[in-house]
């Protein structure tokens, strides 16, 4: 069953998916044209992309003066939202043809990187899963390997990453959120049983702790993809990824798990309000 939170970050995201496709159309050229901060006075449209950044990031400051501590099993997964968010801030920008021309240098494409990513991801959790059913907690006793063969094969890396950059976006999504729900029930003991992560023996946290580093590492494989296809971001676009990665900050306040309802009010307000300043941006810049 679907909880209300996720009902409450579905809508979220879509205001701030919403949000970032108008900032991305503005131009380069528009940057400097004025933009009316409403309640303050004239700033310019430069500045409008900023204060959306300072709105989410105020918000998830709050949100995370209020909560306290969280169980363990959602703090450590949740940083793969924040690199989940970077990623598409890089990826908002490209055409399905920049997903799949081919840089050379027996490199990846980037839809081929991003579908590793994907495929990836489900596989963690897939095999964490096992590993924390094995309950072993003596390094000496680990098998030498999961068996093969326990991923869903809706998630192979061959498809994983098929059709439109939006279609990418949403499988994303879904692999990354029904990941964290497979695990989110983790008890602290049950981070240290044993598991192995590429034939090295280390513990069921680890491996969880793994999903945002593994994420920034091929993020990171983009950039460097985008470099030798000659492919430069303008600074429009650098801007959207740092409203992406903002929005990833204040969405890793309230994910995974079942944040409090005021807590999913505050994120969801803010991307609202996200959403209604972009809009207003673009409307400047036109």
């Amino acid at each position: 069953m679907t909880s209300p939170s996720t009902v409450d970050l579905d809508t979220a995201r879509s205001h701030i998916e919403r949000g970032l496709a108008d900032l991305l159309a503005v131009p380069d050229t528009a940057l400097e044209r004025p933009w009316p901060w409403p309640d303050h006075g004239e700033a310019d449209v430069r500045y409008g992309f900023f204060r959306i950044l300072e709105d989410v990031e105020a918000t998830a400051a709050a949100i995370d003066a209020s909560r306290g501590a969280r169980p363990r099993a959602e703090a450590i997964v949740a940083p793969v939202t924040v690199a989940r968010w970077d990623l598409i801030g890089a990826l908002l920008p490209l055409t399905g043809e920049e997903l799949d021309t081919d840089p050379g240098r027996s490199e990846w494409t980037i839809r081929e990187t991003v579908a590793h990513i994907i495929s990836v991801q489900h596989a963690y959790a897939v095999y964490t899963g096992w590993w924390r059913d094995q309950a072993i907690r003596t390094p000496d006793a680990l098998p030498a390997a999961a068996p093969d063969g326990l991923e869903d094969p809706t998630w192979d890396e061959a498809t994983a990453a098929d059709g439109t950059p939006d279609h990418i976006r949403r499988r994303l999504h879904q692999v990354v959120d029904e990941a964290a729900a497979s695990l989110v029930d983790l008890r602290p003991e049950e981070m240290d049983i044993g598991a192995r992560w590429s034939g090295l023996p280390v513990t069921v946290g680890f491996r969880q702790g793994r999903w945002s580093s593994h994420m920034a590492e091929h993020t990171v494989q983009v950039d460097k993809t985008l470099v030798w296809l000659g492919r430069q971001p303008s600074e429009v676009e650098r801007l959207v990824r740092i409203v992406s990665g903002a929005w990833g900050r204040l969405e890793a306040a309230v994910w995974p798990g079942q944040a409090p309802a005021e807590s999913t009010d505050l994120a969801v307000d803010a991307a609202r309000r996200a959403a209604e300043t972009a809009a207003a941006v673009r409307a400047s810049a036109a």
